[in-house]
């Protein structure tokens, strides 16, 4: 993983100004590029009806164009004091549905990173949930920002023994790497699994060694639970300094409130109030 562009995304009807400020703080220490965007609608959200025929007269451009300028304009206002501390900050205002456009303009900039809100607002409209919308889109890792802006003290990767887990310690060790924190292994596993013989090791650290480049999981430190993944993995997060929690999760899956699937992803989104990264696989 690679951290050289951010895209925040904010919304201008309720706007989360923390989503920005995390990405700024990402892009600073990273040394990254950080555009902030913003999803209308249409045009309508900024430009009255009866202004119309004005803007044709004095030739100010297209409602699109008026109302992307004004969108621009009002991002500024919002997220300005936030994204003083990355080096390059843009703004930028899009039409359409808030987590199509996000995605689509990560990839048209070749983003490495999506920073929202996890009110499931940061895009725009009621039409979407647009965090986990996103999340279903993306091929890039999405940061979800808290409520209440934290300072990150160590990078929580909950890791598994399937293939995929090696990207998701790649993620938290670049991340951890980046914060200037520390990077931990979480794994949960089964109540039933019992207590390791002396001497003993556990398949999926194993495994994970085996894939982890030039050897950085012998570097971490390794945290084992048993019982219920998520829960495990909130009481973790709660019982040490703030932590930011790095997972996988597949694309193209519901992970919405109304009828979502019920994967370790989905609820994790529902129940985390601390700092989320979830990293397609």
């Amino acid at each position: 993983m690679q951290l050289q562009r951010v895209l925040a995304g904010i919304s201008l009807q309720a706007p989360n100004p923390r989503a920005v400020l995390t990405a700024a703080e990402v892009a600073a220490v990273a040394h990254a590029e950080l555009e902030v965007l913003t999803v209308l609608a249409n045009p309508w959200e900024l430009v009255r009806a009866d202004e119309v025929e004005g803007l044709r007269r004095t030739h100010l451009g297209s409602p699109a164009e008026v109302a992307a300028q004004r969108a621009c304009e009002r991002l500024e206002q919002l997220a300005g004091p936030a994204v003083m501390a990355a080096p390059r900050a843009s703004y930028r205002a899009a039409f359409g549905w808030p987590s199509v456009e996000l995605v689509r303009r990560a990839e048209e900039t070749g983003a490495d990173l999506i920073v929202l809100g996890n009110s499931g607002h940061a895009g725009i409209g009621p039409a979407e949930d647009v965090t986990p919308a996103t999340l279903r889109r993306s091929r890039v890792p999405v940061l979800v920002a808290p409520p209440v802006h934290e300072v990150y003290q160590r990078v929580l990767a909950c890791v598994d023994d399937s293939p995929n887990a090696s990207r998701v310690l790649e993620a938290a060790t670049t991340l951890g790497e980046s914060l200037g924190v520390p990077a931990v292994a979480l794994h949960v596993e089964p109540a039933t699994t019992g207590i390791l013989a002396a001497g003993g090791r556990r398949p999926w650290l194993n495994r994970l060694e085996e894939t982890a480049g030039g050897g950085t999981m012998l570097a971490l430190e390794t945290v084992v639970r048993q019982g219920d993944v998520v829960s495990e993995i909130l009481n973790e997060a709660k019982s040490g300094p703030d932590s930011l929690i790095v997972f996988g999760y597949h694309r193209g899956l519901n992970y919405g409130a109304a009828g979502a699937v019920t994967t370790v992803a989905a609820r994790l989104l529902r129940r985390a109030t601390s700092a989320l990264l979830a990293v397609p696989v």
